[in-house]
């Protein structure tokens, strides 16, 4: 049996995350408070596998509560909720060992994915074929690559990635570095330069259009990244290939 901690001020939001773990999840104990001394209270006594924390709360903050837990040698996962798209928020959170970052409102299949990364098990119903499928699919990082893969071609910026997947921007910049290795626009760059590399082997399409099919609208600003990347001009690399 997993006993998870929900704290968080907001009564409505903490009764729908509440409720949304306990219709999906098998096998959890829930329990709930109002701030951050009464969640370090039940953290000491109850021992909880996750926590989920809203970062401002009265009498002692998410953070905070947080800190003082992993302090005492908390082994719990922890999650944070948030209203803010805030970098600091998220530096200081990563800091104090949080691994995950829900921005409210809640999205059901963010929270549900989030827990089953905290818990490091499957631990929703058979009725819940959606959410499952969402949870084997893997995490928030992976679900941005494929959509980044999927329309790489277009104008896509952090800000929508990150909405796709519901997280933070702030803290969804963060975790793609920490995840992939080089920052979103690195990425998208680099799959949107080895994309116009194979175009221009494989086929006999002008510069421009290939600039303009991997998300280009200025062709003089695609052949400059290009000969950046492969110390080549875009025909170059066509002849070289």
């Amino acid at each position: 049996m997993k006993k998870i901690l929900v704290c968080e001020d907001e009564v409505l939001i903490r009764r729908g995350v509440c409720k949304i773990i306990a219709d999906a999840c098998r096998d959890v104990q829930i329990r709930e408070c109002s701030d951050g001394q009464e969640g370090y209270r039940i953290l000491t006594m109850w021992e909880p596998h996750a926590v989920i924390a809203d970062i401002r709360m009265p009498v002692m903050d998410g953070l905070t509560m947080i800190e003082k837990a992993r302090a005492g040698g908390s082994e719990a996962g922890f999650a944070v909720l948030s209203a803010y798209r805030d970098f600091e928020y998220a530096r200081t959170a990563i800091r104090c060992g949080v691994k995950e970052y829900l921005v409210k409102p809640v999205n059901r299949f963010e929270l549900l994915d989030c827990l089953a990364r905290l818990l490091g098990e499957e631990i929703l119903k058979n009725a819940e074929p959606e959410a499952k499928k969402e949870q084997e699919e893997g995490g928030s990082i992976g679900r941005a690559l494929r959509y980044i893969e999927n329309h790489f071609y277009q104008n896509i910026s952090l800000e929508e990635v990150s909405r796709q997947v519901g997280m933070n921007t702030a803290y969804f910049s963060t975790l793609f570095k920490k995840q992939t290795g080089k920052k979103y626009i690195e990425y998208l760059t680099d799959l949107r330069m080895e994309k116009a590399r194979r175009l221009l082997r494989n086929t006999d399409l002008k510069v421009s259009v290939v600039a303009e099919m991997v998300g280009y609208s200025s062709t003089k600003h695609f052949a400059r990244i290009y000969k950046e990347k492969y110390g080549v001009t875009p025909n170059s690399g066509r002849e070289n290939a």
